[in-house]
């Protein structure tokens, strides 16, 4: 997560750039924030890559459908939860099984 964190504010600060660069209206100036785009451009996929790396590390934990079945049952067998709890949450469990 630090490592996401910081190649944003890498990122900002090359947008920061490239905008005052651009805003200075000069032919050099122009070059220049053609060069911090490219950047920019390599920013984007260098973030991008970094983001799916991170994200395909975060799995959750398989979810185990029976367990949790059997023990909505005997919450709703002990009237901790309705028949109508029960079902909404069985069908949750359900749908996130599929």
């Amino acid at each position: 997560m630090k490592a996401l964190s910081i190649v944003s504010l890498i990122g900002f600060v090359l947008n920061f750039l490239f905008i005052v660069v651009f805003l200075d209206g000069s032919q050099e100036g122009a070059e220049v924030a053609a060069g911090l785009g490219l950047l920019g451009v390599l920013y984007g996929l260098l973030f991008s890559i970094l983001a799916l790396i991170i994200s395909s590390k975060r799995k959750k934990a398989p979810v185990n459908v029976h367990e949790q079945l059997l023990q909505l049952g005997e919450l709703k067998e002990k009237n901790i939860i309705s028949e109508y709890e029960f079902d909404q949450k069985k069908e949750k469990l359900l749908y996130r099984y599929k």
